[in-house]
């Protein structure tokens, strides 16, 4: 299943290349992590580079020595993919992505595609390392040591290449992070195939979306009760049996809730729809607001009593469905239909009266981490801090 994760992280001087030996796995990483099965499905060393590089390593070698004191030598995209695509399509998704977002900035940049098994589920969990300068490529032919030199905008061949701030053209660098957060969940489900669950012996396919919320935002939005997982961070010093355990029974209360928010979805898509005059369709829900909005408005009791006719025709196998109180809406719209000027209100409810509930032997009891607030994602790569 496709999930979200998409961190940006920054690097002073001093760690570029040691960073991109890492993401290719070359030299001292060579070997890493073949403990566990890692794949690297894609590497790709360099592009927008400048004239003077013949190899990536001299672009990164370079802004580690030549880049001002306390400079930000790179930024670093940490990105989860989904495990349903193939290597290509990964490497199709990241590169389409980077062509509107790195591309059009010409910002010299390396990245690598690397598959690891998780050391919880044993799952494939694919995801993408993209670095990149800020220093952009304009085209104009510097040396190494000139194109980190501060930019000369009178006289460009004379200076250092203009770094292009990610915040430009935003209020300012939190704003930025919200906004490339939004475009890869966009992205991402944009290209997601639907996943097919089994509930209650039918099967129910949905689109397959991600969300660039919080737990916390999305369970305010979606009313919800997702749990954050607690990160395994870097090595093994929290790869505890207690400490899987309790990950993996948030996992399990997550998969019961994921199940019931999906079982919610395919009882709202089963739902017909009145659709207005102005062919926008509203679900049964707001039909209800539909109706007070006609009885406020209506003229021509001929009219009011044509609309009226159409709603309790289409609406009321539905709301019977839901429990609400069919008579009493009937005799309202009734009263509604002999009084020319009708002033009511329905009462409408966000959700029915009897709710879904679990489909399962015992609702899991919330999990609360005894560590630090968890952060809401769990991804077990890491690096060895670069």
């Amino acid at each position: 299943m496709a999930s979200y994760h998409f961190s940006v992280k920054s690097k002073n001087k001093g760690y570029a290349l040691g960073h991109y030996l890492y993401i290719s796995r070359l030299m001292q990483y060579e070997g890493i992590r073949k403990t566990s099965n890692e794949t690297v499905e894609h590497i790709e060393p360099g592009r927008c580079m400048p004239s003077f590089v013949k190899d990536p390593i001299e672009f990164w070698q370079a802004a580690d020595t030549y880049e001002r004191a306390n400079a930000k030598a790179y930024i670093e995209y940490e990105i989860a993919l989904p495990n349903e695509f193939t290597p290509d399509q990964r490497k199709m998704l990241v590169e389409t992505f980077f062509d509107k977002h790195i591309v059009p900035q010409q910002y010299p940049h390396s990245y690598a595609i690397h598959n690891v098994k998780s050391r919880i589920s044993g799952e494939d969990q694919p995801h993408c390392h993209l670095m990149f300068s800020l220093k952009a490529n304009d085209g104009i032919e510097r040396t190494a040591e000139q194109y980190f030199k501060r930019y000369n905008p009178k006289e460009p061949s004379k200076g250092g290449a203009k770094k292009i701030q990610l915040q430009d053209g935003h209020a300012d660098y939190s704003t930025f992070l919200i906004y490339i957060r939004k475009q890869w969940e966009n992205h991402l489900n944009d290209a997601c195939p639907t996943v097919t669950y089994t509930l209650d012996g039918q099967d129910i396919t949905i689109k397959n979306q991600v969300s660039a919320d919080s737990y916390e935002k999305y369970n305010e939005i979606h009313s919800t009760l997702y749990l954050p997982e607690p990160k395994l961070g870097v090595g093994q010093q929290n790869a505890t049996a207690e400490y899987l355990a309790q990950i993996q029974k948030i996992r399990e209360h997550n998969q019961q809730e994921r199940e019931l928010e999906e079982r919610q979805k395919q009882l709202d898509q089963q739902h017909e729809y009145f659709y207005s005059c102005a062919n926008e369709p509203y679900s049964s829900l707001e039909v209800m607001y539909y109706v007070n909005h006609l009885l406020k408005k209506a003229k021509n009791k001929d009219e009011l009593n044509e609309d009226l006719a159409t709603i309790i025709k289409t609406q009321t196998p539905i709301l019977g469905q839901e429990n609400w109180n069919i008579n009493k809406i009937n005799q309202n719209l009734h009263h509604a239909q002999d009084h020319p000027a009708p002033c009511i209100e329905f009462r409408v409810h966000s959700k029915p009266e009897q709710p879904i509930h679990p489909q399962h032997n015992q609702q899991p009891r919330p999990i609360q981490s005894e560590q630090n607030k968890p952060k809401p994602d769990n991804y077990d790569f890491g690096d060895p801090g670069f």
